[in-house]
């Protein structure tokens, strides 16, 4: 044996004696988590899942990463390493306390579901969903235990019909927490070369976000939208395989997430066509409750005021006048009268805060005002 495979070997018994030490404080933690929820039944209506105080754990495990490696000038696991880690391991003991059936827009792969595990792992339920609508109608009634709904893209804007469910007074859902997810769309098709490509098949957010490469690189190509990125995948195989419909599958393409080569055999010709290569969307996690307070927290709200002149400032100077930030305001029509809006807002700061309440107290009570707390929840970062 030589010298190297010989360090080699002991290298990898000192591994394999780190993994059974990991693996036994595991082990460890997933007791301690059971009798966290054995503690939560016996109080009743406790929530299992906390936001903040998983988001707290993360936070704390982030910078406790940051200072040693600083400290022993060491290479650093990246934070995105770390969080991935740490969310496997805090979902499988989350199981333990208590099952979880997580909706999402689906089929399985979309950028949906990629969020969804990125903030539940990989344990588990998941409930695909056909529409945002079904995905609040199964958390309401009770047949998903939360559910994860994209609310906007950094370039795109708003995801509409996200708001105009929140803006619905009947729903009874609550934002519990929030996923900011990294977003790299590619370019799939059976054509031999893009000057074959008529149609272009995907969801109308990546449509959006690949405006200008479509542009510059298909721009007599036809968009046609679809319910999801993997919907539109499955409707060029369903044409390859069936000849179904009008579609000539060898002139289509579709763009959409990685998980699309998992999801069928289209190749995967171009990758990150996106105009933005920073681009990223939001997602709201929903649930019946909304989270306690994490000391770095937004709470959204969706609120209307008396049609008259100002009526933005009016909204507004509740929050200016205590120095609360927003960090995000959208108006959608009210679709109870003609030309009325109401207005989506994120304000720093959780609504149990005093000066968050205060504000809200405020706008209630001015004439023709309306406020609805769809929750509090932590910040979260990019993944």
């Amino acid at each position: 044996m030589g010298d190297l495979e010989e360090k080699l070997n002991k290298l990898r018994v000192a591994i394999d004696a780190v993994d059974d030490e990991v693996l036994d404080l595991i082990r460890k933690r997933a007791q301690l988590a059971a009798q966290v929820g054995e503690a939560k039944q016996n109080k009743g209506n406790a929530p299992f899942y906390v936001p903040s105080r998983e988001a707290s754990i993360i936070r704390r495990l982030l910078a406790r990463n940051a200072v040693a490696a600083e400290a022993s000038h060491e290479t650093k696991v990246s934070d995105e390493a770390i969080h991935g880690i740490y969310r496997e391991i805090i979902g499988a003991c989350l199981a333990l306390e208590h099952p979880m059936t997580i909706a999402y827009l689906g089929p399985e792969g979309t950028f949906s579901h990629t969020a969804a595990t990125r903030q539940f792992g990989a344990t588990p339920k998941y409930l695909p969903c056909s529409s945002l609508e079904l995905v609040f109608d199964e958390v309401e009634a009770g047949r998903a235990t939360y559910g994860v709904v994209p609310v906007e893209n950094a370039f795109e804007g708003a995801v509409t019909p996200t708001l105009d469910l929140f803006a619905d007074m009947e729903r009874d859902v609550f934002i519990c927490a929030e996923v900011q997810l990294s977003i790299h769309h590619h370019l799939f098709t059976y054509a031999d070369s893009l000057d074959e490509i008529e149609v272009v098949l995907s969801h109308p957010q990546p449509l959006g976000q690949c405006r200008n490469w479509l542009a510059s690189h298909l721009p007599n190509a036809q968009m046609m939208d679809s319910s999801s990125t993997i919907r539109a995948a499955q409707i060029v195989e369903d044409a390859k395989t069936h000849g179904s419909g009008s579609l000539d599958w060898k002139k289509c393409a579709v763009i959409g997430p990685y998980s699309i080569v998992d999801q069928s055999e289209l190749p995967l010709v171009q990758r990150n066509i996106e105009d933005y290569h920073d681009n990223t969307t939001r997602f709201y996690v929903i649930g019946q409750h909304d989270s306690p307070a994490s000391g770095e927290d937004k709470t959204s709200l969706v609120m209307s005021i008396k049609d008259e002149p100002g009526v933005l400032h009016n909204l507004i100077s509740s929050f200016a006048g205590r120095g609360i930030g927003l960090t995000r305001i959208e108006s959608r029509p009210s679709k109870k009268k003609l030309w009325e809006y109401v207005f989506f807002v994120d304000v720093q700061g959780h609504r149990d805060d005093t000066s968050v309440a205060e504000a809200i107290a405020e706008i209630q009570a001015k004439p023709g005002g309306f406020i609805k707390v769809l929750g509090s929840y932590p910040v979260s970062k990019p993944l």
